[in-house]
């Protein structure tokens, strides 16, 4: 675990930092919104042995009282977004769901500007969350929109 101040912002330039024993006072409590954010995979299969060309992660909002009912819809739900399609060049394929990634409960019911995905990621120089499990690196690097500079 590192030890000592990381960057709360991120960016690993000395600004706002936070001690990992500070982090652990952030696990808030928060009740049930009944709204879950499901991740879903699917491979894009070309060809007679469709073999996957591309994969693409979709993020879908269902309801549900608890986490299981909810992989249900998901699962419901995901099958809605298979499909078959032909390329330029005339090779048959399909688009076929291959399993469920991630599930995060909402904290609030879904509205404009609810967030509705939330993913933990590690900046430069450190590994692992207050709890010392392993944090996967930042990706994309690149922003399409970064924030503009406060100065």
């Amino acid at each position: 675990m590192t030890e000592g101040p990381v960057a709360h912002n991120g960016h690993g330039n000395g600004d706002a930092k936070v001690s990992l024993e500070e982090l652990d006072e952030l696990d808030p409590t928060v009740d049930p919104s009944g709204w879950f954010s499901v991740q879903l995979r699917y491979a894009y299969r070309v060809g007679a042995a469709q073999s996957p060309a591309m994969i693409e992660d979709r993020v879908v909002l269902v309801d549900g009282d608890d986490e299981e009912t909810a992989l249900g819809r998901a699962v419901e739900v995901a099958a809605e977004y298979e499909d078959e399609f032909s390329t330029a060049a005339g090779a048959e394929g399909s688009i076929r769901f291959e399993g469920i990634v991630a599930i995060k409960e909402l904290d609030d019911p879904p509205g404009a500007g609810t967030e509705v995905w939330h993913e933990f990621m590690a900046p430069a120089g450190v590994e692992t969350d207050a709890n010392g499990e392993p944090l996967p690196p930042v990706r994309p690097m690149e922003m399409a929109f970064p924030r503009a500079h406060d100065e």
